[in-house]
């Protein structure tokens, strides 16, 4: 299988599925939906994307060089390595803030502790003075 064997319409329709899918990517960063800390990667994958629709010749390239037979093999060898990245990083994500919700959760219960330490002891001071 060659790249000239893609046809033109396949072409532009990944081309244009592709671009759409950058384009989401970027009104969910203009609406601030999605942090830029964690679009890079997504935009990483839209420009690869790009770059797989405008060149086939890339995948056949990788195809070789991974030694796999089929092109649509290599693609979802790489799409579920990407897959699997990006469920690492959410994953340790999701265990950092789930230490810092801990983490504030105690720091929040010392301090309704303290203020109702401080009311009572308020309060008795307040009773000590009245006649």
């Amino acid at each position: 299988m060659n790249w000239e064997s893609f046809s033109p319409i396949i072409r532009a329709l990944l081309l244009a599925g592709s671009a759409c899918y950058l384009a989401f990517i970027l009104f969910l960063l203009k609406k601030r939906r999605l942090t830029v800390k964690y679009a890079i990667i997504w935009l990483l994958s839209a420009g690869v994307l790009i770059i797989f629709s405008l060149f086939p010749y890339v995948v056949l390239v990788i195809t070789d060089l991974l030694g796999m037979s089929v092109a649509s093999n290599t693609v979802f060898l790489l799409s579920i390595a990407f897959m699997l990245m990006l469920l690492i990083s959410l994953s340790s994500a999701v265990s950092q803030f789930a230490q810092k919700i801990t983490r504030l959760a105690q720091k929040n219960a010392l301090l309704e502790e303290r203020v109702r330490r401080l009311e009572e002891a308020l309060d008795a001071l307040t009773q000590e003075k009245r006649p």
